[in-house]
């Protein structure tokens, strides 16, 4: 006799881990079926399937039909009772009759567990996916950040000259009295040690905005607006004050196809340079943009060019005693760099490029004749001034002061010589010690605006007739050797370099060049010798030593001694 075949219901596969949520919120309470609670069981089941994003919502109601349906079916007639002598028999269950029979509550217990372990492990099985994706928009954000815990030691030599006046407190604050009426001018600590305790955090965020442009912003500590470093030092403003946030980055990139890029807001250095010229934190404001052609398999060449503002006159500039104003003088760094890369072996590679840095207005000048009265008086020139003039360029005085208070003369200061820097970069790699890389480097850059002649005649850096004033240059040249892995980013990864710079009073700009060496700025020559260690996943250790003293002008010697833990993410 054939076998009739049900027909078939299809099934919809719910997720362990729900099922087992539901199971555990029963009461441990006898069958549904008696309670006549089966529907709104039924119901909180199917809605917390929605809830959780494994239904949708019209899927739930064609369920909710579906069960309704059954529900008003008729029931089959229940077996005919047994006679009182014989056991009853199990009444035949009406259809669309939901039964939950009683489950202890440790039993329950292991169900869900096990339903979990099950789900854990199939996720972890390679192209597993979340039950649940991420909203589409996420995909697009990507956080970054780094933290720099550092001690350090500046250490200045016995023999060194005291007379090196803080222009930067001068040029930022009231105008000094050159004729020494008002007393000494704030100083330099050449000779008295320091130690150090310093953080540097920051985090950004990359949005990938459309195909080929994406927007980055990043936000970074710093003591101050200076351009070079986002160092805080613990404790300068009291104990346990709060920290100030600069922003550090905020540009918008765009790369329309695999040869060219461009810039625009404030952006890393797009220029391929070291910190002789440029200090590897710095930022430019402004614009950019970067062809990178491929010729073959061993030649490829780049070509950048940027536009930069580096000062900008305040709108209200010299507005007082009812003067309307003074024009603008706005200053700016136009630049251009072209090289090119050779890949002569599989283990031998070589890059080259020569740049030229051409700094309009950024030199100091001479005023027109004018009177100070008051202290908040302004000369036509005064916004000439370096608001950040680092150690080492040669300074003059930019005022032409027909009269002043009980014949004062107080004065700010502007760089003595233009600066239009041409810089030839060099690299060798080696990698036939693989795991373990060579690489040597070389720079030399030359101010081509310097004019002796101006700066013999104008230029000053010092107020004492005792004190000896620097042989003003225009050179600066760098060799480094680098041994190790070019990045730090496994545990045991390690890299060490030495390096010798030597830098004349205005060759570069002071105030954009690598802060430690020296302290900062020009008019030094030493060696730089750092090892880095890594100690976990992108994490590592670094320690460095900078030996430096004058090239020219009063004894100046300095060591400074760097360890810091760092990390990124």
């Amino acid at each position: 006799m054939r076998t009739r075949r049900k027909p078939t219901k299809r099934r919809i596969r719910l997720p362990g881990a729900l099922i087992a949520a539901a199971l555990s919120s029963l009461p441990a309470t006898p069958s549904l079926a008696q309670t006549g609670d089966s529907d709104s069981v039924t119901n909180r089941l199917i809605e917390l399937l929605v809830k959780r994003g494994v239904l949708q919502r019209d899927d739930a109601n064609a369920l909710l039909a579906e069960a309704k349906a059954e529900k008003k079916k008729p029931a089959k007639l229940a077996a005919k009772p047994a006679s009182p002598e014989k056991p009853a028999a199990e009444a035949a269950v009406p259809s669309g009759t939901v039964r939950v029979t009683y489950v202890p509550q440790f039993v329950r217990d292991q169900i869900a567990q096990q339903v979990r372990d099950d789900l854990l492990q199939q996720a972890s099985q390679p192209g597993a996916a979340p039950a649940v994706p991420p909203p589409g928009w996420l995909d697009r954000f990507h956080l970054f950040g780094d933290l720099r815990i550092r001690g350090e030691l500046d250490q200045f030599a016995k023999s060194n000259g005291t007379l090196f006046p803080d222009f930067a407190t001068i040029n930022n604050g009231s105008a000094f009295d050159v004729t020494g009426t008002g007393g000494e001018p704030p100083l330099l600590d050449t000779t008295q040690n320091r130690a150090r305790e310093r953080l540097r955090a920051r985090a950004g965020v990359d949005v990938d905005i459309d195909d080929g442009i994406m927007a980055e912003i990043r936000i970074a500590t710093g003591n101050d607006g200076s351009p070079v470093t986002s160092n805080q030092t613990f404790g300068q403003n009291g104990p346990f004050t709060k920290y100030a946030i600069w922003l550090d980055r905020g540009f918008v990139k765009a790369a329309p196809n695999d040869w060219l890029t461009a810039y625009a807001g404030r952006m890393p250095n797009p220029f391929w340079t070291t910190d002789l010229i440029y200090y590897d934190d710095l930022g430019f404001d402004g614009f950019a943009a970067s062809v990178t052609p491929h010729f073959d398999k061993r030649w490829s060449g780049f070509v950048t060019a940027g536009a930069f503002p580096v000062f900008n006159t305040a709108l209200n500039f010299g507005s007082t005693d009812g003067n309307a104003g003074f024009a603008s003088r706005n200053a700016w760094l136009l630049a251009v760099q072209a090289g090119g890369k050779w890949q002569a072996t599989e283990d031998i590679s070589t890059r080259l490029a020569a740049g030229y840095f051409d700094y309009s207005n950024i030199s100091g000048k001479l005023s027109s004749p004018c009177t100070i009265v008051y202290s908040s008086d302004t000369c036509n020139t005064d916004a000439s001034r370096t608001l950040f003039p680092g150690n080492g360029n040669t300074l003059l005085p930019i005022r032409d002061i027909l009269q002043a208070p009980n014949n004062t003369q107080p004065q700010y200061f502007g760089l003595a010589t233009p600066f239009h820097i041409l810089d030839i970069h060099s690299q060798l790699n080696l990698d036939m010690f693989r795991p373990v890389g060579v690489s040597f480097d070389t720079e030399f850059a030359i101010n081509l605006g310097f004019n002796r002649g101006r700066v013999d005649a104008l230029g000053s850096n010092n107020f004492a007739a005792n004190a000896s004033q620097p042989d003003a240059g225009n050179k600066a040249g760098m060799i480094r050797v680098n041994v190790g892995a070019p990045v730090i980013a496994e545990r045991w990864d390690w890299n060490m370099s030495l390096a010798y710079k030597y830098i004349e009073s205005d060759s570069v700009l002071a105030s954009l060049n690598d802060p430690d060496f020296h302290l900062g700025g020009t008019n030094a020559k030493g060696f730089i010798l750092a090892a880095n260690l890594g100690i976990a996943r992108n994490t590592w250790l670094t320690a460095k030593w900078f030996s430096s003293t004058q090239v020219s002008g009063q004894p100046y010697a300095v060591d400074v001694i760097q360890a810091d833990l760092n990390v990124k993410f």
